[in-house]
């Protein structure tokens, strides 16, 4: 179980191992409609990590107005999770970096369930960490 305790004894946070896969799970796309998903996506990994979230859009076509996204890629700690619309039918490219002083020392193509997973995990560390994520993440998990 991943968890913080407060120095007084008492369990601050913790992650039960079902909770940790109601929220790898929530970060899975849905290969039916990998646009939408990738919509959902991005607002669930703003609202647990404004700052460490980048996305990448691009134009639906030649004269269109309207954007698509490309890319996203959240930064935790020194790990950086990349999940990019390949273009092709259905298709996503799923990424995990390790980062060392910004230069990436390693990279990782990881399954869609292996990159789910992990980045969960992730983020259950962070949000030990942060009281924000911590309460974010709560509330998605319906625990407040």
């Amino acid at each position: 179980m991943v968890g913080a305790t407060e120095n007084n004894g008492l369990e601050k946070f913790a992650f039960k191992p079902s909770q940790l896969e109601l929220l790898a799970a929530s970060l899975r796309l849905d290969n039916s409609d990998i646009e939408s998903s990738m919509n959902a996506l991005a607002e669930l990994l703003l609202s647990i990590s404004p700052t460490g979230v980048k996305i990448k859009r691009r134009r639906r076509s030649l004269l269109s107005k309207e954007t698509v996204i490309e890319e996203i890629s959240v930064q935790l700690s020194d790990q950086i999770y990349t999940i990019a619309n390949t273009k092709s039918v259905n298709a996503v490219k799923c990424s995990r970096l390790k980062i060392v002083r910004d230069i990436v020392i390693k990279t990782d193509e990881l399954t869609m369930d292996k990159w789910a997973a992990s980045l969960a995990h992730q983020v259950a560390i962070e949000a030990e960490q942060s009281e924000i994520t911590r309460v974010t993440i709560n509330r998605m998990l319906g625990l407040l």
